[in-house]
C-alpha cells in the first residue's frame, strides 16, 4: 500500500504531468509552444499577417461598397433590386467574416503561447467572454434583420423606427462589441498573447469604422425624412387656408380690390373660395358705438373655455392660438 502511494505521488509530481499554468514546469507541454518575453511573437509566421490583413480589409470593403451603392446604385442595377443587392452583400460580408475567423484561428495556433493563460480561471473567463460576445452578435442580427444588419439603409431600405430592445438598450454598438469580445475570448482560450494584440486591433478598426458609419447613416435618414416632408401632398384644409391667405394678400395689395376678389372663381379643389365678401363702408360711429363694437370683438376673440360675462374676460394666450 505504501509503495503504491509513493508511486502515485511521484507520478503526480513529475514535471511532465504538472499543469501548464504551474510555475517553471510548463515548457514540456507537447501541444503548445510556450515562450516568454520577446519570443512570445513570431513575426515570421505568414498566418499572422494574413489574419491582420483580413481584420483591416473587411470594414474597408463593406464601407466602400455600401457608399458606392448609396451614390451610384451599382449593385441594385446589377441584381435588379435593392433587396437582391443587399442580400448579395450580406452573403459576401458573412463569408469574408468566416474567412477572417479561420485565418485568426490559424494564427493563434502558429504563434507561441503564454503559460499563465492555461490556468482554469482564465479558461472560464475565455468561455464567458466568447459566449457573451456571441450573444450580442446573434441578438443584434435578430433585432435588426438581414437588411438592417448588412447595410440595407445604403440601398434605400430604411427601418421604420429605431431599435431600442436588447441588446441595443445595453450597448449602442452591440455587434462590434460582441465581435471584439469573441476575438478576446478566443485569444485567451488559445493562450495567445498575439491573439490579445489582434483583439485590440479589431476594436480599434471597429472604432474607426464607427466614426464614418455613424454620421453617414444619420445623413441617410435625415435626407430621407427631408424628401418625405417635401413630397407630402397638401390636404384640402391646407389648400383652403393657402387660397384664403392669397386672397387676403391680394385684397391688401395695391393692384387688387374687393370687387375683384369677390369675382374670383372658387378654389380648384372644389371648395368654396375663402375670400371675404365685399363690405360696405361703416357709418360714422359715436364713442358709445365704438365701445360696444370693441366689446363684441373682444368677446369673439376670447377663449371658449374661459369666456365669462364679467368685465375680466379671458383671452386666448399666444400658445393656444
Amino acid at each position: 500500500m505504501a509503495s503504491k502511494l509513493q508511486e502515485l505521488s511521484t507520478k503526480l509530481l513529475a514535471a511532465d504531468n504538472l499543469p501548464a499554468w504551474f510555475p517553471v514546469h510548463h515548457f514540456n507541454q507537447p501541444s503548445y509552444n510556450y515562450k516568454t518575453g520577446v519570443e512570445l511573437v513570431d513575426w515570421k509566421q505568414p498566418s499572422l499577417w494574413f489574419a491582420v490583413g483580413m481584420v483591416l480589409f473587411n470594414p474597408i470593403f463593406w464601407n466602400t461598397v455600401a457608399r458606392n451603392e448609396y451614390r451610384n446604385k451599382t449593385m441594385t442595377k446589377i441584381f435588379g433590386s435593392p433587396y437582391h443587392g443587399c442580400y448579395v452583400l450580406a452573403v459576401t460580408i458573412f463569408s469574408l467574416g468566416i474567412f477572417r475567423d479561420v485565418l485568426y484561428e490559424r494564427a493563434l495556433r502558429d504563434q507561441p503561447h503564454l503559460a499563465v493563460l492555461s490556468h482554469p480561471a482564465w479558461k472560464a473567463i475565455a468561455w464567458g467572454l466568447f459566449g457573451l460576445g456571441q450573444l450580442f452578435v446573434i441578438t443584434s442580427i435578430y433585432a435588426l434583420g438581414i437588411t438592417g444588419t448588412y447595410l440595407g439603409d445604403y440601398f434605400g431600405i430604411l427601418m421604420s423606427s429605431r431599435v431600442t430592445g436588447f441588446p441595443f438598450n445595453v450597448l449602442s454598438d452591440p455587434m462590434y462589441v460582441g465581435s471584439t469580445l469573441a476575438f478576446l475570448g478566443s485569444a485567451i482560450q488559445y493562450e495567445s498573447p498575439v491573439g490579445l494584440g489582434i483583439s485590440a486591433l479589431v476594436w480599434v478598426v471597429y472604432a474607426v469604422a464607427l466614426r464614418f458609419e455613424g454620421p453617414f447613416t444619420d445623413k441617410i435618414y435625415s435626407s430621407a425624412a427631408s424628401k418625405k416632408s417635401d413630397s407630402a401632398p397638401s390636404t384640402p384644409r391646407k389648400s383652403t387656408r393657402l387660397a384664403g391667405k392669397r386672397s387676403a394678400e391680394k385684397l391688401h395689395s395695391g393692384s387688387g380690390s374687393y370687387a375683384q376678389a369677390a369675382a374670383e372663381p372658387p378654389a380648384s379643389n372644389g371648395l368654396p373660395s375663402t375670400a371675404p365678401a365685399p363690405v360696405q363702408p361703416l357709418p360714422a360711429q359715436t364713442p358709445r358705438t365704438r365701445r360696444r363694437l370693441q366689446t363684441v370683438q373682444s368677446e369673439e376673440a376670447a377663449s371658449p373655455a374661459r369666456m365669462t360675462r364679467s368685465r375680466s374676460k379671458g383671452r386666448v394666450s399666444s400658445d393656444m392660438e
